[in-house]
């Protein structure tokens, strides 16, 4: 993903959330630039108590798709967040990406590239909006995912069909 994803054009169709709000935000190291900026902006909902939990992690640029990886919560991570889109008819592909390494040594391997930034959603606890996410036409952002939160913490900026 280039720093953030924008919006792909002004479809404005917003979920409605409800409850204990968290938000957990997956970065790239080193966090710096636009990176920071969405932490301090979610910081901000968090002591505005417009969000009620808010934490980072980081995660490295790509891992390996493999059972015994070192990086198996991760990898379990993405496939709930992969389940969610698919069950709304959405996608986290871009920015995820899968493709084939080479070896050193010889060989390759299947590594898995992660975005530069993404954002889960959780709504008393149930995941409700990961953030890149596509429906095929629109983009939906970290900063979209941002903006509909500080507009109205009960929105995501995203349809489910609901």
């Amino acid at each position: 993903m280039s720093e953030e994803m924008q919006r792909s054009d002004e479809h404005s169709d917003e979920e409605s959330v409800g409850g204990e709000i968290a938000v957990q935000l997956w970065s790239r190291r080193p966090v710096c630039g636009p990176r920071t900026t969405a932490i301090d902006r979610f910081t901000e909902l968090a002591s505005a108590g417009v969000i009620d939990d808010f934490e980072v992690q980081t995660w490295p640029e790509e891992i390996p798709v493999a059972p015994e990886s070192e990086h198996g919560e991760v990898l379990a991570t993405i496939d709930r967040y992969e389940e969610w889109a698919q069950e709304r008819g959405l996608s986290l592909r871009p920015p995820l990406e899968t493709r084939t390494s080479s070896l050193l040594v010889g060989g390759s391997t299947e590594v898995l590239r992660l975005p530069m930034i993404a954002v889960a959603v959780y709504a008393d606890d149930d995941l409700a909006g990961v953030y890149p996410c596509t429906d095929g036409e629109t983009t939906w952002s970290v900063t979209d995912c941002i903006d509909a939160m500080t507009a109205d913490p009960t929105t995501l900026p995203h349809d489910v069909g609901s």
